[in-house]
């Protein structure tokens, strides 16, 4: 066996034939160790260490000594494959992927097979977003998981894990499971500290300013961050441009709440100002107590400005809506998280949670609109200023039980979680109608709303396993739900003196009580290979709305039948099949249920349906993966399918004038499905690696528009290619081309079903040079095709960076970086939904140069191979 000294990496064997000859390999250049070994003897073990005039090496005459032989010291060396399965849980050997030698987490798991990081930090693995991700075992500052993946150093990574982890919180329709990274630090990453400060401006306007440090002594873990910074690379993670009403700025995407398909690029809107930091804990006290807590304050200002075109199609004409919209928003968030495990016995544990979240966030919106007919008369012209204040706080308390019995397997497990949820609010709306070409009076609004929301929840289960013999077992479930919500929103009408006429139509006190007790049983069959769970739960609701403006109450009973089943085979350590049928039902929102109008935006009005059912998912999906070390081959490939009835979609009814009213309605007929499939291979005899994807998706999307049905479809197609060529530590470059192809189709109108597209090239490489100096660049070509008139948009970006490391540890490194040299960069994206095509282009900034200066520290005895020409 020749295993790579590096990195313990198993990348060629042979076996002798009866007569003890072997058959020659052949082997890339590098250092290995040899392991010659004989089941009946003990092994033999050599260390290769090439040179350019020594390439050939033969064992010849090679004498194992019996294993009976007592021997004064053994050293055992164990190859660690590049991936594989152990169990369920999928494993990435870290040290086997190269990375740039101050790569991140994020640089990690880029190269890992079948794992794709976009702009934001958002993490997708073989189709599947992850939810979480922890450090060895245990939550990294809460729930945002960008602060491990983009301030951890790859190096400290030994081993990164992905599984599925059942979801404590399902009783909203949640899935069964949620998508968990684990990254698994080295053994000397938990001995001493280390981090690194980073500052970077151009000493005009922008700048990028963090610090992370961590000490970590074996349990106890300690570590704090900031991060202070005014450009797009640093701004918000994908969880924190939800807040932000960002939520839209990653990849194309389907949204199953909107009901509609995005597809942009990948750029973050506006200008932003971000301020975050934070601190963690991990440690052990004795045998039986661990805690961990967290802190992380963040404080986010955006300024955004977009231009907006949107196509409304109706049955006999269309029209089209031409929208500016400026806005400032700031958001400030508190987030503390502790988490307490206590060993009561050696078959019993305890956790208690606590969360405290509080937000405090104001906004102000300037949107003018521009309402243009069939044939291209500005028909109503309207200008619109939203100012508004919001305060919310969230408390939770999760108590969690497990017991253990002498019978492996057999389980009993407690939990119960109470919640409560406040939210305070005040907004101001200005509106200004001007119409042309009918007889309508101009008109105006000015109002003042004030809104209070609370929810208190009290959630409970109880989960007993049994296992009946060592290859089956049963998970029985029963838990209850008790839900109080409460929202009261009252809305002040200027009288021409104050703010004191109330508007009855939009101002309405509401409750909802719900109580939901579910039921359910799994039978559970695992063997060596073979792991399959089938099951089913019985979910019964008794929901009570009540209108105290109105003293009107509405008692409704819902009962679910939720069945499910799925399957694993693990049909050697480097491939996995499985299949998933899940279940799930959804109950509307608050916002939903409530009968109120809604004029946020007075052109698009929005009213609640009290009459609302929960929404019924049957969700199909398949997933297949393979990995072969030696040949350095992945394949990954799968299928999924929801079919939703009842699901809550709008009713809208459109006036001559372009005004519109939205409630929500239950509708029939739903679904969505995709496939993708990807991997990568060498090509040209090892010289470069090849990587390829592709995914097709079809979305059937159904609504009523002036109380007709429209039926909206859309089939998307997206491959890509990539390859990669890396010469050791010395050179890599990177190619890679995709093509986004759309085709809506919609009923109500022919005219906008028009297939449209997005393609782009990108290229990235880096080269190390003598004297510690390394230079980089990466660059992007967009193109957008059939969109409309001034939206067909298409840029180049081109990012380049040189940098020197000083010191003998290469610790402190000076950049000169250059961003969008070609000031180019925007923000385009189309949202296809119901009878409405929206095309738009937002605010985003453009070309800007930074001096960084990094220092990193440790106290770690780290391996350096250095290069000759570094000497």
């Amino acid at each position: 066996m020749a295993i790579k000294f590096t990195d313990s990496t198993l990348v060629n064997f042979t076996r002798s034939n009866n007569e003890g000859i072997f058959k020659p390999i052949t082997l890339p250049k590098d250092t290995y160790i040899v392991i010659l070994s004989h089941p009946s003897y003990n092994d033999k073990t050599y260390l290769l260490v090439p040179s350019k005039n020594d390439t050939l090496f033969n064992f010849k005459n090679v004498k194992l000594a019996e294993k009976s032989v007592e021997l004064n010291e053994v050293e055992v060396i164990a190859y660690k494959e590049k991936m594989y399965y152990k169990g369920d849980t999928l494993q990435f050997t870290a040290d086997s992927f190269k990375v740039k030698p101050d790569a991140t987490v994020e640089d990690l798991l880029k190269k890992l097979p079948g794992i794709k990081v976009d702009a934001d930090g958002k993490i997708t693995i073989q189709g599947k977003v992850v939810d979480q991700v922890l450090v060895d075992g245990d939550e990294f500052f809460g729930t945002d998981p960008t602060i491990a993946t983009k301030n951890l150093n790859a190096n400290t990574v030994e081993t990164v894990q992905v599984f599925d982890k059942k979801n404590e919180n399902t009783e909203n329709g949640g899935d069964e499971t949620v998508k968990v990274v684990n990254l698994k630090l080295k053994d000397d990453a938990k001995k001493g500290y280390f981090g690194k400060l980073s500052g970077a401006s151009d000493f005009k306007k922008f700048y990028e300013n963090e610090m992370m440090l961590n000490k970590f002594k074996n349990n106890r873990k300690f570590s704090v961050f900031g991060l202070f910074a005014n450009t797009p690379k640093q701004a918000f993670a994908w969880r924190d441009a939800n807040q932000l009403g960002l939520s839209n700025e990653g990849g194309g995407n389907f949204d199953s709440e909107t009901n509609s398909w995005t597809s942009n690029n990948n750029s973050v809107s506006g200008v932003p100002q971000t301020f975050k930091s934070g601190f963690y804990f991990n440690d052990k006290f004795g045998k039986n107590t661990k805690i961990n807590s967290d802190y992380t304050f963040s404080q986010n200002k955006l300024l955004t400005g977009s231009q907006t075109n949107t196509q409304f199609f109706l049955q006999d004409t269309s029209y089209t809506n031409a929208q500016v919209v400026s806005k400032q928003s700031y958001n400030q968030s508190h987030n503390f998280a502790l988490k307490l495990n206590q060993k009561l016995d050696s078959l019993t544990e305890l956790t208690i949670k606590p969360k405290l979240t509080y937000n405090n966030s104001k906004s102000t919106n300037t949107q003018n609109d521009d309402f243009i007919s069939q044939s291209g008369e500005l028909t109503r012209q309207t200008t619109i200023l939203n100012t508004s204040a919001s305060e919310t706080m969230n408390a939770s308390l999760q108590m969690k039980l497990s017991k253990n019995f002498m019978k492996k397997d057999r389980n009993l497990t407690v939990n119960y979680q109470p919640s409560y949820y406040i939210s305070w609010g005040a907004a101001n709306l200005n509106t200004a109608f001007k119409y042309y070409k009918n007889q309508n009076t101009d008109s105006s609004i000015f109002q003042k709303k004030e809104t209070f929301s609370n929810k208190s929840e009290q959630n409970g289960n109880i989960t007993y396993t049994e296992p009946w013999t060592k290859k089956f077992r049963t998970e029985t479930v029963y838990g209850i739900s008790y839900n109080q919500n409460k929202s009261n929103r009252k809305t002040l009408d200027f009288n021409g003196l104050g703010y004191d006429l109330i508007n009855t139509a939009q101002s309405n006190d509401f409750r909802n009580t719900r109580v939901t007790q579910r039921i359910g049983n799994k039978f559970i069959y695992d063997v060596k290979k073979y792991k399959i769970g089938v099951g089913v739960n019985y979910r019964n609701i008794l929901q009570q709305n009540i209108n105290v403006s109105t003293s009107q109450t509405l008692s409704t009973t819902f009962h679910n039948v939720l069945p499910f089943a799925n399957i694993n085979f693990r049909i050697n350590q480097g491939s996995n099949l499985s299949a998933r049928y899940t279940t799930n039902a959804q109950q509307p929102n608050l916002q939903q249920l409530q009968p109120i109008t809604d004029n946020t935006d007075p052109n698009r009005i929005i009213i609640g349906n009290p009459d609302l059912k929960p929404q019924f998912t049957n969700n199909f999906s398949l997933d297949y993966y393979f990995y072969k070390g030696l040949s350095d081959v992945d394949f990954f490939t799968g299928a999924q399918y929801n079919n939703v009835s009842n699901e809550i979609s709008e009713k809208t009814i459109f006036d001559l004038y372009g005004k519109s009213i939205t409630t929500p309605v239950n509708v029939n007929g739903n679904y969505f499905g995709n496939l993708w499939c990807g991997g990568g291979f060498p090509v040209l005899k090892r010289w470069m690696k090849l990587s390829y994807n592709f995914s097709g998706s079809i979305n059937n999307n159904v609504a009523f528009v002036n109380e007709q049905q429209n039926v909206t479809q859309l089939i998307g197609l997206n491959p890509s290619i990539g390859f990669e060529k890396k010469i050791s530590d010395v050179f890599q470059i990177e190619l890679g081309g995709n093509y986004n192809y759309n085709i809506p189709k919609q009923t109500i109108s022919l005219q906008s079903n028009k297939p449209y597209y997005t393609y782009g090239i990108t290229a990235n490489a880096w080269a190390k040079l003598p004297n510690n100096i390394r230079i980089a660049a990466d660059c992007q070509y967009t193109n957008n095709g059939n969109r409309s008139n001034g939206y067909n948009i298409d840029y180049f970006i081109l990012n380049t960076q040189l940098s020197k490391a000083f010191f003998k540890a290469k610790n402190f490194i000076v950049s000169a970086e250059a961003y969008d040299i070609l000031n180019q960069n925007i923000n385009n994206q189309r949202t296809i939904s119901a009878n409405k095509i929206i095309d738009s282009k937002t605010q985003i900034i453009k070309r800007y140069f930074l001096l960084r200066l990094v220092y990193k520290f440790t106290n770690q005895k780290e391996k350096e191979v250095e290069e000759d020409e570094d000497d």
